[in-house]
């Protein structure tokens, strides 16, 4: 069995792990760790584990981490697992990060994406003699480097869907590079689980806010991810909205087409590209996706239309935010990383209505 230890437990992206690694047959989780709601039992934070999960949540002091751990999942936010991961790795712990410390190969590039950060916290990389030896968590685009690795950095869960939507129209020059415009939509619980005055229910109901307006740090970490896969200069403006639900995530893409080409046509393309993915659905030409196709589950659905008078394609992906945007798409990582079959524990459909 796998020894997994979870800090930022007490989080959704620590909770949707915990949730997963449950009814996952090679994984046990030995211990949970969190700044906040320590001292108790897990289920008393969140009832719907009663009788599932039992563990305490521990304080997430320095002696504690990686202890009885053969991997540690850090669902933290920035500048956290850069702390631990050097001595974790020195003792052969594998390291998986949901936040953007190891998401990048070089100082350079991590750099970019700090300046896109809202505070200051990790601007300096306190790690950075690890950059090379972390890989980017996105199966789709990085398998073989993922399988046996053992320090992952997680995408974002806006980058999950921008990725998987624009990779096809890149690698095939599909569209103009420097064209690309993305409209993102996502549940509160994107933003995390503290409270604040964005995500206090009179001001969230019933609205519609867009915020960080070209300048979201997702933004810059798809722009850098698809320029070192496809060697092509990326041109990305990015603005992400709150909607009014609690989870999914739904990203419309617009690129100026290189040629002439109709919907049929680019839909092969995403067909054969995503060939063999088991999460991935490309959808029929005219179907668009929702969110409520997906919620529940680590699986992505993709449209594919063409605006033939203004010559631009239009791309349609939709993702569970906190599943194949964050929780799911990390235990495909964790699969490939120690040698498990990449579907194992992530056999959920959807939840409908």
């Amino acid at each position: 069995m796998l020894r997994t230890q979870i800090i930022g437990a007490t989080g959704y992206g620590g909770l949707g792990m915990i949730e997963l690694l449950l009814s996952h047959p090679e994984i046990k989780i030995t211990s949970l760790l969190a700044k906040t709601d320590t001292g108790q039992p897990i289920s008393a934070l969140f009832p719907h584990l009663r009788g599932f999960c039992e563990l305490r949540v521990d304080e997430a002091i320095p002696d504690r981490v990686g202890v009885d751990a053969d991997l540690v999942v850090f669902a933290t936010p920035d500048g956290v697992a850069m702390e631990h991961a050097a001595k974790l790795r020195a003792a052969g712990i594998g390291v998986i990060d949901f936040s953007g410390d190891f998401r990048f190969a070089s100082m350079a590039e991590h750099q970019r994406y700090c300046g896109r950060l809202s505070s200051d916290r990790a601007k300096t990389h306190v790690c950075h003699g690890l950059l090379n030896e972390t890989v980017y968590g996105m199966p789709e685009l990085f398998r073989r480097q993922i399988e046996g690795a053992r320090l992952v950095g997680n995408s974002g869960c806006f980058a999950v869907a921008m990725l998987l939507g624009l990779v096809p129209l890149i690698e095939g020059d599909i569209v103009e590079p420097g064209s690309i415009i993305v409209d993102g939509k996502t549940g509160v619980s994107g933003a995390g689980k503290k409270p604040s005055s964005i995500n206090h229910f009179p001001e969230r109901n019933e609205n519609l806010t867009p915020y960080r307006i070209a300048t979201h740090q997702h933004g810059v970490e798809v722009a850098t991810i698809l320029e070192r896969a496809t060697r092509t200069r990326i041109g990305l403006t990015f603005v992400p909205h709150l909607l009014p639900i609690t989870r999914g995530l739904l990203c419309t893409i617009y690129g100026q087409l290189t040629r002439p080409a109709a919907a049929p046509e680019i839909r092969n393309v995403f067909v054969e590209r995503y060939a063999g993915e088991p999460f991935l659905r490309v959808l029929p030409v005219g179907d668009a996706p929702t969110v409520k196709a997906v919620v529940g589950s680590n699986v992505c659905d993709i449209g594919v239309s063409v605006d033939t008078p203004n010559s631009r394609v239009v791309i349609v992906v939709a993702i569970d935010n906190l599943l194949k945007g964050q929780a799911g798409v990390a235990l495909q990582n964790i699969n490939l990383m120690f040698g498990f079959d990449e579907q194992l524990g992530l056999a959920r459909l959807p939840m409908y209505p």
